[in-house]
């Protein structure tokens, strides 16, 4: 009888990471209520992209352009039974955004930084 030869044997390092989980872990977790347990999700959004795709008549040329790179990234997150929801934390290229010029307060927090990315200073702000 021939057998396909894949994987590897199993070694103590899975056997620790088990004990782990089904020991520290259920211990965290027993400990923990579900309103004190967040989650969070980081989201890009490019603005000002084209279409790749359009309507024409039949014969005439469709010319396309580059597309922008121009985005904002912005970070949601709540706790697992839903009644506690973070600010939103968005973050774009310009210090002071012509958007907000006169804006007393905002419903998000703001930062910025050269590439529009989520950076761990964002998060400890």
């Amino acid at each position: 009888m021939a057998k396909v030869i894949s994987g590897e044997s199993k070694d103590d390092a899975d056997n620790d990471s088990e004990n782990w989980i089904m020991e520290t872990l259920s211990k965290i977790l027993k400990d923990s209520k579900p309103e004190n347990m967040f989650s969070e999700g980081e989201s890009a959004l490019f603005f000002q992209c084209l279409p790749q795709k359009t309507l024409t008549f039949k014969k005439e040329k469709c010319f396309g352009g580059k597309q922008s790179k121009a985005r904002l990234t912005a970070m949601l997150g709540a706790n697992m039974t839903g009644n506690q929801k973070l600010k939103p934390i968005v973050i774009r290229r310009s210090k002071n955004p012509r958007c907000f010029k006169g804006a007393k307060s905002l419903a998000v927090v703001y930062d910025f930084n050269k590439i529009s990315w989520m950076m761990s200073e964002s998060c400890e702000k």
